[in-house]
C-alpha cells in the first residue's frame, strides 16, 4: 500500500497544506502556501485587539507590522510606492499566493494585454488569457483620515491572509493579487491618529482641529481631474500599473448614517461609464448586504446614499479602465474611536424597514469594534466573490470594457484644441493632465480639415476612440445634467452628490471643438514637455520685456520676478509696440540680464511667450509693490483656504496665513485674501483655545476688536480681496455698497456646482487679461446689485439676456441676469475687491485665477503716469 493511499482524508489535507506546486502561467498553481508561524497576532504586536474602543495604533506601528508580516510571509510583499505631499512614505502591499507573487510581472503583462483594445486578441484568446492570469483586487483604507475604523480591520485581514491556510483563504490567495493601500492619506494618519493618542487623558477635543491633509483635507478624493496632490498621482500610477478589476474604497459616514452602506449607487448615471463595472459593483453590493444579513449584522442599506457616477472628480479614471468602483460607508463613532449613543436614546442610524434597509439597527450604542466587524465582512465577502469568479472579472472588466472604448458611441470622434489659444499655459496644463491620466494627444503638423472648416498646424487632436476615450468624453464634453435623475417620473430631481460638470476646457480657459471626420496628413504624439515657447530674446538697452496678461500663468512671472527683485510694471491701458497691440495689464519688465534669466525660467515652466519693445511703451501704468506680502485668512479646517494655500505655494506667492496675533499688526501685509467659507464668526470666535493645544491657538478668535482692526487696516490703505462666500463677509465688514440678490429659494433658483456664462471688462484692473465672455464656477453663490454713485468698479457681470448655463445644471438662472460678480470698491485710502462666484473652487477654475492674481497685486500697487514710465523702468 502506498503512503499516499494510507493517509486519511484529514491527514491528506494537512499534508497538502504544506506542499507548494508551481505551474508557470497557470492560476491557482499552489495547493497551499506555507503558513507563517512567526507572525505575531495584532493583539500581541500592538498590545490590544484591533477595534478596541479608544485605541488607535499609530501609522508608523502599522507600517512596522506590515513590514514584519512581509518579511515572514511568502504571501505578502511590502513596498513604498512614493512620497506624500508632506514627505511621508506611501506604503503598499501585494498579497497573493507565493506562486502568483513569483510571476507577478507575467500576470500584470497578461492583464495589460487583456486591457489593451489594440491588442490582436480574439474573444476566444481573451478568454484563454483570462483563465491563465489573475485579477488584481485593489483595497484601500483611510483616504479620509477621520474614518479610522477600516485600517484596524485591514490589519486583522492581512494577519489572517498571511497565517491561515484554510480552503477559504487559499482560494483567495490562489485566485487574486490583492493590492493593498493601508492609507491613501498617510499624512492624515500621522496628524490625526498621533493627535488622538497625544490628547488622551487631557481636556482637549480628541479630533485633530485643522485640515488632515496639508492642503485639501477631506477634498483629497475630489482631485481626479487635475491630479494636483502627490497622493492622487500615486494612486493613478498604481491603477495604471496594476489594472485592478475592482477598486474597493473603504470609507465611513456620519454616526447616524446606516451602519453600513453598499452599492447600488444612487442617481444620476453619467453617459461615459460602461455598464459592466456598474452592474458588477451593484451585484457585489447585494452580495455583501446578504452576507451581513446571514452574519446577523443589521443596519445595512443600499441604493440611496450617493450618486457618484456623474463626475470624474468623484470616481476618477479607474472605471474608464474597466475597474468596478465599490465603495462601502460604515457609520462612525464618537471622537474617532469612542462608543456613540444618541442623547435621546434612539438607535444610531435608525431607519424604517424597507427594501433599502431590510434589517434596521436597533441597539442603543455603536462602537469601534462593530466598525471593524462590518469592515472585515465587506472585505472578506468581496475578496471571496471575485476570487470565485476570477475569469469573468478579467474578461469582462478588462477585455470587454476597454474594447468598447474603441467603438463608436454616438459622441464626437475627435476633440480639437485649435492652435493659437489665448493661453499657452492652459494648453500645457491640459496636456499634462492627459499625460497623468494616460490619454493620447496628437499635434497636427499640417492643416486639419473638417468638412469645409480648416484648422492650422499646431492644433491638438484628442481622439475619443482610444484606450481612455470614455474619460476624454467625460472631461471635454459639455455636460447636461440628466432630467431623468429621479426616483420616479413625478419625483423631484435628485441633486448631485458632487458637482454637475467637470469640463476641463472651460475650467482652463480653452476653446475645445468636438468634431467628426477630421482629416490631417501628418501628426505627432506629444506630451506636456512638447508645449514650449520661443526662446526669450535679448531686449535692447532702453527697451523692455513684455508679457501678455491673457494667461493665468502670469502669476508665475510676477511672483518670480518679485522674488528675484526685478521691478514689475503693468500697462493700465492697451498700447502698440513694434506694430503689435498689447492688452491692458501687460507686464512691462526692465531690459536687464536678471529679468531675462527669470523670464526664461518662467517661460520654460509655463510656455508663455516673452517679447520685447525697443523703447518702454508710453502708457499709464501700475508699479507693483516690491515683494508684495499677502496675508491669507482661512481659519482652521477650512478646505477652500487649504486649496488657496496650494495655489499660493504652486504659484510662488509671498504669503503667510494670518494668525490671531497678527491682528495687532496687520500693516505687515500689503494685501489680505479672505478664503471662501470664512465668516465673521470664524474671525471673531475662531477655535476655542481651551479645547486645543497651543500650536492651534493661531486660529483662536480675535473678538470684535480684531474684526474692527481688519476694517481699519483696509480704510488706512490696505487691499482686501474676498472670494466666493467670503464676499459676503467683506460686504459685512466694510459696509460695501453691494446687495446680494441671489434668490434663496432653491425651488425657484439653483445652480449647484456648475459653469455659468459671465461677461468681463478687460479694461478693469481686476479683470485685466480676461476675455470679454467666459464661464465662471458657480455654486449658488452671491451675486450683487451695486449701489449707483458709490464709486464701485464693476469688472464682471452675468449677461442681461441669453443663456447663462454653460455646462452642468441650473434652473431659474434668469434671476442672475445683469447682476455683478466681480466688484472693486474704494474704502477710505484702501480698496476691496470681491469675486462672489467660487472662482478658486478646488483650484479647478484656472482661467479665473487671473482675477484673484490681479486683485492681489494690483490693489497694492501705485500708479505711474505715462511720462514717467520709461524713467521708472530703466532706472535712468
Amino acid at each position: 500500500m502506498s503512503m499516499k493511499r494510507a493517509l486519511t482524508g484529514v491527514a491528506a489535507a494537512a499534508l497538502a497544506a504544506t506542499v507548494l506546486v508551481v505551474v508557470p502561467g497557470e492560476r491557482g498553481a499552489s495547493t497551499a502556501d506555507a503558513a507563517a508561524d512567526d507572525i505575531p497576532t495584532p493583539t500581541e504586536f500592538f498590545g490590544f485587539a484591533m477595534g478596541t474602543s479608544g485605541k488607535l495604533a499609530p501609522f508608523e506601528q502599522i507600517k512596522d507590522y506590515f513590514e514584519l508580516v512581509a518579511e515572514e510571509s511568502d504571501s505578502v510583499e511590502y513596498e513604498v510606492a512614493g512620497t506624500t505631499t508632506m514627505g511621508n512614505e506611501y506604503p503598499i502591499m501585494r498579497v497573493s499566493s507565493a506562486a502568483n507573487l513569483a510571476r507577478i510581472d507575467e500576470i500584470l503583462a497578461a492583464n495589460e494585454r487583456l486591457a489593451d483594445p489594440r491588442a490582436d486578441l480574439t474573444e476566444s484568446e481573451a478568454r484563454t488569457l483570462a483563465e491563465q492570469s489573475v485579477p488584481v483586487y485593489y483595497l484601500e483604507a483611510t483616504l479620509h483620515s477621520t474614518e479610522v475604523g477600516n485600517l484596524p480591520a485591514l490589519v486583522d485581514v492581512i494577519h489572517r491572509l498571511s497565517t491561515e491556510r484554510s480552503e477559504f483563504v487559499q482560494n483567495i490567495l490562489d485566485n487574486l493579487v490583492i493590492l493593498v493601500v493601508p492609507s491613501a492619506n498617510p499624512d492624515g494618519q500621522h496628524l490625526l491618529v498621533d493627535y488622538f493618542n497625544e490628547t488622551e487623558g487631557t481636556s482637549y477635543a480628541r479630533t485633530y482641529p485643522d485640515l488632515y491633509h496639508k492642503y485639501v483635507g477631506h477634498d483629497n478624493n475630489r482631485d481626479w481631474i487635475f491630479f494636483t496632490q502627490e497622493e492622487s498621482r500615486i494612486r493613478t500610477r498604481l491603477e495604471q500599473q496594476y489594472r485592478p478589476v475592482i477598486l474597493h474604497f473603504m470609507h465611513q459616514a456620519g454616526s447616524n448614517s446606516p451602519r453600513m452602506w453598499v452599492p447600488p449607487f444612487d442617481e444620476p448615471l453619467g453617459p461615459n461609464i460602461d455598464s459592466i463595472p456598474i452592474s458588477a459593483s451593484n451585484a457585489l453590493g447585494a452580495e455583501i448586504a446578504n452576507a451581513a444579513a446571514e452574519a446577523g449584522l443589521p443596519g445595512v442599506s443600499t441604493d440611496d446614499a450617493y450618486g457618484i457616477f456623474w463626475n470624474a472628480d468623484v470616481f476618477g479614471t479607474g472605471p474608464h479602465r474597466g475597474a468596478s468602483l465599490f465603495l462601502h460607508e460604515i457609520a462612525s463613532v464618537r471622537d474617532l474611536a469612542l462608543p456613540f449613543s444618541n442623547p435621546d436614546g434612539t438607535p444610531p442610524g435608525a431607519r424604517d424597514r424597507t427594501m433599502r434597509t431590510f434589517d434596521p439597527y436597533t441597539e442603543k450604542t455603536w462602537t469601534l469594534e462593530q466598525i471593524v466587524e462590518y469592515a472585515k465582512l465587506s472585505m472578506y465577502t468581496g475578496l471571496d466573490s471575485v476570487a470565485k469568479d476570477a475569469d469573468d472579472w478579467l474578461y469582462n472588466n478588462l477585455y470587454q470594457v476597454n474594447r468598447k472604448n474603441m467603438e463608436p458611441d454616438g459622441g464626437p470622434e475627435t476633440y480639437l484644441v485649435p492652435a493659437g489659444q489665448r493661453d499657452p499655459f492652459a494648453v500645457k496644463q491640459l496636456v499634462e493632465t492627459f499625460d497623468i491620466a494616460g490619454v493620447e494627444v496628437d499635434r497636427a503638423l499640417s492643416t486639419v480639415r473638417v468638412g469645409r472648416q480648416t484648422y492650422p498646424a499646431g492644433t491638438l487632436l484628442i481622439q475619443s476612440r482610444q484606450p481612455m476615450g470614455s474619460w476624454v468624453d467625460q472631461v471635454l464634453e459639455v455636460d447636461q445634467y440628466p432630467d431623468q435623475a429621479r426616483k420616479c417620473a413625478n419625483c423631484p430631481l435628485i441633486m448631485p452628490y458632487s458637482e454637475t460638470t467637470d469640463n476641463l476646457g472651460m475650467l482652463l480657459g480653452l476653446t475645445v471643438q468636438p468634431v467628426d471626420g477630421a482629416r490631417v496628413a501628418r501628426t505627432e504624439r506629444i506630451t506636456a514637455g512638447d508645449i514650449t515657447a520661443p526662446a526669450v530674446p535679448n531686449a535692447p538697452a532702453g527697451g523692455a520685456y513684455l508679457v501678455r496678461p491673457t494667461t493665468y500663468g502670469l502669476t508665475h512671472a510676477i511672483a518670480r520676478l518679485q522674488e528675484d527683485d526685478v521691478p514689475v510694471f503693468r500697462a493700465a491701458a492697451g498700447f502698440t509696440a513694434t506694430g503689435t497691440t498689447y492688452e491692458p495689464g501687460t507686464l512691462i519688465v526692465p531690459a536687464t540680464a536678471a529679468a531675462r534669466a527669470t523670464l526664461t525660467e518662467v517661460s520654460q515652466l509655463t510656455a508663455l511667450p516673452v517679447t520685447t519693445a525697443p523703447q518702454v511703451p508710453g502708457v499709464d501704468a501700475l508699479q507693483l509693490k516690491a515683494d508684495t506680502k499677502i496675508g491669507l485668512i482661512r481659519g482652521a479646517n477650512n478646505m477652500p483656504g487649504g486649496w488657496l494655500m496650494w495655489l499660493a505655494d504652486t504659484y510662488g506667492l509671498n504669503y503667510e496665513v494670518v494668525e490671531a496675533d497678527d491682528y495687532a499688526n496687520l500693516a505687515q501685509f500689503d494685501t489680505i485674501l479672505v478664503a471662501p467659507g470664512v465668516t465673521k464668526a470664524r474671525i471673531v470666535t475662531g477655535v476655542n483655545p481651551a479645547l486645543v493645544p497651543e500650536e492651534f491657538h493661531w486660529a483662536r478668535g480675535v473678538g470684535e476688536a480684531g474684526w474692527q482692526a481688519l476694517a481699519t487696516w483696509v480704510r488706512d490703505g490696505g487691499n482686501l480681496v474676498a472670494v466666493g462666500s467670503a464676499a459676503e463677509t467683506a460686504r459685512d465688514l466694510l459696509a460695501l455698497p453691494i446687495t446680494n440678490a441671489t434668490p434663496a429659494d432653491r425651488a425657484a433658483f439653483s445652480a449647484p456646482g456648475t459653469l455659468l456664462n459671465a461677461q468681463f471688462d478687460p479694461a478693469a484692473p481686476a479683470t485685466w487679461g480676461m476675455p470679454a465672455n467666459w464661464p465662471v464656477w458657480y455654486n449658488n453663490s452671491p451675486a450683487y446689485r451695486v449701489t449707483a454713485g458709490a464709486g464701485a468698479t464693476v469688472a464682471s457681470t452675468y449677461p442681461a439676456s441669453g443663456e447663462l448655463l454653460a455646462s452642468g445644471y441650473a434652473h431659474g438662472q434668469a434671476a442672475l441676469a445683469g447682476l455683478a460678480n466681480v466688484v472693486t470698491v474704494p474704502v477710505g485710502a484702501g480698496e476691496a475687491t470681491v469675486a462672489a462666484a467660487d472662482i478658486t473652487f478646488r483650484s479647478w477654475p484656472r482661467a479665473t485665477w487671473t482675477i484673484v492674481s490681479n486683485a492681489l497685486y494690483n490693489g497694492a500697487g501705485s500708479t505711474v503716469p505715462a511720462a514717467e514710465l520709461a524713467a521708472r523702468v530703466t532706472g535712468r
